[in-house]
């Protein structure tokens, strides 16, 4: 009785940090640039083994959190400082705590020339940071900005081995989990200048999983309940001397 309450709450325990992935992605659905998460179980797994063997019950958590990389929607701003990803790679961005790197190409000028992205952070370019100043601005789908038809810098456009082992950092950036890990420069990517990459999240996918998942945990509660009153009434009335 008492590891059909463990079993129970194996199953219950991985929900509540599923619906606050769900509810994260639901808030960041639209941050351009934004990659929704997912959570890896092995609940079952580990119920097998703990069933077949008379070892402890030990209840089963979430194995890992994930970030899922598909390409988000290209939506045209025809703002010639907004640039979208097609394909693989990342834009580098300086900031405090070092090169991160985002899908976020929402940029601008600073007050002295600068390209900034929406943080304010440095844009980083071949040769470091990109100085804009003129009227006519053009960028090619390899990177290469034009002033005034002059080439004046080139977006650097990084990428890394796949599967990718990226953290998300603050502000919406992405770092490599471990030391190791060393951007690449030979990403197969186009550029679309005047486009933003939206989040690949789906609004209406993401509720219907949050649905199914509450559901499920609805259920282990009255699972819960259900046993608890069994087992109430098999110490309190069963072993009873009459």
């Amino acid at each position: 009785m008492i590891k059909g309450l463990y079993t129970t709450a194996s199953g219950m325990i991985p929900r509540v940090l599923k619906q606050e992935i769900f509810a994260n992605n639901m808030a960041n659905a639209n941050t351009v640039g934004y990659k929704k998460d997912g959570a890896f179980l092995h609940q079952l797994e580990d119920a097998k083994k703990n069933l077949l063997t008379d070892s402890d019950w030990e209840i089963s958590m979430v194995d890992g959190v994930f970030t899922d990389f598909s390409q988000g929607f290209a939506r045209k701003t025809e703002n010639p400082l907004d640039i979208a990803i097609e394909g693989d790679g990342f834009f580098a961005v300086m900031t405090p705590q070092g090169e991160r790197y985002t899908r976020a190409g929402e940029f601008s000028l600073s007050a002295d020339g600068t390209l900034i992205d929406k943080n304010g952070y440095q844009v980083q370019g071949d040769g470091g940071q990109i100085v804009i100043n003129g009227d006519s601005i053009n960028i090619s789908a390899d990177g290469s900005i034009s002033v005034d038809g002059t080439v004046v810098g080139k977006l650097k456009i990084v990428d890394f081995a796949k599967p990718y082992k990226l953290d998300k950092a603050e502000n919406g950036y992405f770092m490599p989990a471990e030391p190791e890990i060393q951007p690449i420069t030979d990403a197969k990517y186009e550029l679309r200048q005047g486009y933003v990459e939206e989040s690949n999240v789906n609004i209406v996918e993401q509720m219907v999983d949050m649905l199914v998942s509450f559901r499920a945990y609805e259920a282990g509660q009255k699972a819960i309940h259900a046993q608890d009153e069994t087992l109430e009434k098999a110490v309190n009335q069963v072993g009873r001397v009459r």
